[in-house]
């Protein structure tokens, strides 16, 4: 009886020999697994945007997927440049991450001394799509892009149109559309705005001919009749706005600058955390009530894998610098 106490002592204190290196590691260092804490999805814009929404819709399911709280951080401001630094120069553990997007990368082409480059951040997948809009008022007599069109070719001194800064990616929109239609942008009359908001009510008011901006952003103002939405960017329809016809219906199928929201980090974020974010975006792009409330916000899901993402940035890139360098921004 005495010997069968101290075999089973020994082990018991056996087992607990075997567990202990284990139980001695911190948590955020034991197995190789990730994640293991909440992550930070930092958006470079304000609350309430167009961004901020499609993050909190990935952010929703992100986190069920991956099993830890994903908290959106706003970090509005400087031309997204704090928000993008904050990430690049994050600790390259997958624990805080940037909602990718052309205002973060591709975009940023166009402007000088910008204190990091493209390259320099790891591309993960793609999750969000959608396209621009072009929007006229309620009232306008155009009902297509073909008008809108046909009256800026015909007096280029006359049309007016919202711009917000000259190198944003509504502008850019605009711009390539210029481009493919042969209008001389150079003699048209650019309104500016600090955003697409404040031009598309001016839009809706009649004081300026021609809006956009996100396909959300204009969702309630078309549903309202305040403004019209004669077009979409790409070559496919959206739900939320089922009159509005794709820029490849419209016979402008060139006009296929799109919005997309991805994922990034830090340079050198470990393979690991890269292919479980990439396995995870997957999943989300097949989520039928993911789907749905991205319809909602008239986006859709897209998924595009790392390697193709960063190919896919750098070449939009070359995109802005020739619309840029052509139109003299």
């Amino acid at each position: 009886m005495v010997w069968r106490q101290q075999r089973i002592l020994g082990w018991g204190t056996l087992l607990f020999l075997i567990a202990l290196p284990v139980l001695a590691w911190p948590g955020d260092t034991f197995a190789g697994t990730y994640p293991r804490k909440a992550i930070q999805l930092v958006v470079s814009f304000s609350p309430g945007g167009g961004s901020d929404v499609v993050a909190r819709v990935v952010a929703k399911y992100l986190a069920a997927e991956l099993g830890v709280p994903v908290n959106v951080v706003n970090k509005e401001g400087g031309n997204q440049i704090p928000a993008i630094l904050s990430v690049l120069n994050a600790a390259p553990d997958g624990y805080t991450l940037l909602q990718e997007q052309q205002a973060n990368s591709a975009i940023k082409a166009t402007l000088q001394d910008l204190p990091f480059k493209l390259e320099d951040r790891t591309y993960g997948p793609l999750t969000v799509g959608g396209p621009n809009a072009f929007v006229v008022s309620g009232k306008s007599p155009w009902k297509t892009l073909k008008d809108v069109v046909e009256a800026a070719r015909r007096d280029p001194g006359a049309f007016t149109w919202v711009r917000t800064g000259g190198s944003s990616f509504t502008d850019m929109v605009t711009l390539q559309l210029f481009d493919i239609a042969r209008i001389d942008a150079s003699k048209t009359k650019p309104v500016d705005f600090p955003g697409v908001g404040p031009g598309n009510t001016a839009v809706a008011g009649g004081h300026v001919m021609l809006g956009g901006g996100g396909a959300g952003s204009v969702v309630a103002m078309v549903n309202s009749g305040d403004l019209r939405a004669v077009a979409v960017t790409g070559d496919r329809r959206l739900p939320a706005l089922p009159d509005a016809p794709s820029a490849k219906e419209s016979g402008f199928p060139e006009s296929s600058l799109m919005n997309w929201y991805g994922i990034s980090g830090p340079k050198g974020l470990p393979k690991e955390v890269l292919d479980r974010l990439d396995a995870a975006a997957k999943k989300l792009a097949q989520n039928p009530e993911f789907i749905k409330d991205l319809e909602k916000i008239a986006s859709y899901p897209i998924y595009t894998p790392p390697p193709e993402t960063r190919e896919h940035v750098l070449k939009e890139a070359e995109l802005y610098k020739r619309l840029a360098a052509k139109f003299g921004k």
